[in-house]
């Protein structure tokens, strides 16, 4: 079938060819329009052409009836008819057309390309939501519009710039934009022509998605941006090799530096020596691309000097078209205050809280390693058990706190006698034990001192108190190389220490010296 030299082939006009994929032309024969409204298969057979013999009405439309245009369906927010200048031109070049415009949704203000002949402002029409003309609906073709009674009465037609020729194309989701094609010349219609409108709204359509998938990545990288700058704690971005790429400002308050001065630097010239080699280790596995997730805890300098301890969550990362490694992410918090409550908690499981010394836990862990010592070397050492003569009368007497002073400062005197590497713990009470490297004529000479520098007063507020040691000597290897039974040995002569009349030491095997 023929109208006007245009074929209309069965099935579509051109679905069937290379024209208009799923598309159906309408044609208006007396006024030369020619509308696409889209392939109807289920209210007719497959191939059977849809040609309409009678002038098809175009109701006057407002931007908000058009498709996708004003009802929530697809945003137009980040969407502007000013991304299309340079695709109007493309357009306006490809038709050999004075003008061609673009209008998008709701938007008021369209754009045009026109040649550089063409008055503007005759053009008005074209660059608004008015632009769209009251087209409605799938692809518009009027090939002379004076001889068109829907659009011969127009006032760009009858005055400036005298229109004769509109092919109209929608594009985009729902149709949210749309392309005008203007000529002041009447233009035939063609399959060509149709083939070329719809390329043209096909690639209109796809920059409309790099539009919104620019501006969709643009707003995540805003949103990641504001995560990481507003973060209390600090993100860090490094390379394989170690070197900061980013680093968030809160590293401000973490380390003292403005996030540009360590971009660029590796974290390990802020390390602090003692957690060099496990930092090290870290980074070759980093480098190596060995971990997925690590967790690190380290000392860096602050800029002031002082270290921080801090911890960071590290996550390795890889590159999205080889998969290989090319850095990492991390996450670092400082965690001072939680170290200085691990190291109390630590002192508190292992020290007496009154006296500071070891505690009975600690001790036996020490005593331990004594015999274990002794059972590889074969060297000596000496436990010794102690009590303080004539301490109950003075919780008795002065109460509580005059005890507690009176344990403190024996703690303090007892310390002054032994060497470094003795040790010496309270086990509770007034009940005191030293495992002391020495044999036993060392162990006996400690002892004599202990007791010395015990009978000292002890000056409580305005009063003197005077107290005694009892000890108890236990050897090893000669007493045993069990830890109970050094301990047990021991108090036993303590014992007899105080059955001897106090203020004396007994070794286990041994009766106690004469006064």
């Amino acid at each position: 079938m023929t109208d006007a030299g245009l074929k209309v082939r069965p099935g579509a006009c051109g679905c069937a060819e290379k024209m208009l994929p799923r598309r159906q032309v309408s044609t208006k024969h007396k006024g030369k329009t020619f509308i696409c409204s889209g392939c109807d298969e289920g209210r007719r057979p497959r191939g059977a052409p849809q040609v309409s013999r009678e002038p098809m009405e175009v109701p006057a439309t407002r931007g908000s009836d058009l498709p996708g245009v004003g009802t929530g369906r697809d945003s137009t927010t980040s969407l502007s008819a000013l991304h299309f200048q340079t695709f109007c031109r493309i357009a306006r070049a490809v038709f050999d057309v004075p003008a061609a415009a673009v209008c998008i949704g709701s938007d008021p203000f369209g754009c045009i390309d026109l040649a550089a002949s063409e008055d503007r402002e005759a053009w008005a029409f074209a660059t608004s939501a008015a632009g769209h003309l009251g087209i409605a609906g799938p692809m518009l073709w009027v090939e002379d519009t004076l001889d068109d009674a829907a659009w011969a009465g127009r006032s760009y037609v009858t005055g400036a710039p005298k229109l004769r020729f509109i092919a109209s194309m929608p594009f985009g989701p729902a149709g949210i934009g749309r392309l005008s094609l203007f000529d002041t010349r009447a233009r035939a219609a063609s399959l060509d022509g149709f083939q070329r409108l719809e390329d043209l709204g096909t690639i209109a359509g796809q920059q409309v998605s790099l539009v919104k998938a620019a501006r969709a990545a643009a707003d995540r990288e805003a949103e990641f941006r504001l995560l990481a700058e507003t973060s209390t704690d600090t993100i860090v971005r490094g390379d394989l090799e170690g070197v900061r790429l980013y680093v968030s400002p809160s590293v401000k308050a973490l380390l003292g530096y403005d996030p540009g001065d360590l971009v660029g630097r590796k974290a390990v010239e802020l390390t602090h020596p003692d957690d060099l080699p496990a930092f090290w280790s870290l980074m070759n596995d980093v480098r190596a691309g060995r971990l997925d997730v690590a967790v690190s805890e380290q000392r860096q300098r602050h800029r002031d000097g002082s270290w921080v301890w801090m911890e960071a969550s590290l996550r390795l990362t890889y590159d999205t078209e080889t998969g290989q490694p090319n850095g990492y992410v991390a996450s670092v918090r400082d965690i001072g205050r939680r170290k200085e409550l691990e190291a109390r908690l630590a002192r508190l499981a292992t020290s007496d809280e009154l006296t500071g010394l070891p505690n009975r836990m600690l001790f036996a862990q020490r005593l331990l390693d004594a015999v274990d010592q002794t059972r590889r070397t074969g060297c000596c050492f000496a436990v010794l058990y102690m009590d303080i003569d004539g301490f109950k009368p003075v919780n008795d007497s002065l109460g509580h706190q005059a005890g507690d002073a009176v344990l403190r400062e024996m703690a303090t005197r007892v310390r002054s006698v032994l060497r470094t590497d003795d040790t010496v713990a309270r086990l509770g009470g007034d009940e005191f034990a030293f495992i002391l490297r020495v044999n036993r004529a060392g162990a006996t000479d400690v002892a004599q001192r202990l007791i010395a520098v015990a009978e000292r007063p002890f000056r409580y507020g305005d009063t003197d108190i005077l107290v005694g040691l009892s000890i108890g000597i236990a050897c090893a290897p000669d007493d045993g190389l069990h830890p109970d039974d050094l301990l047990t040995r021991a108090d036993r002569a303590l014992y007899r220490a105080k059955a001897a009349g106090k203020n004396t030491f007994c070794c286990f095997d041994e009766p106690p010296p004469r006064g």
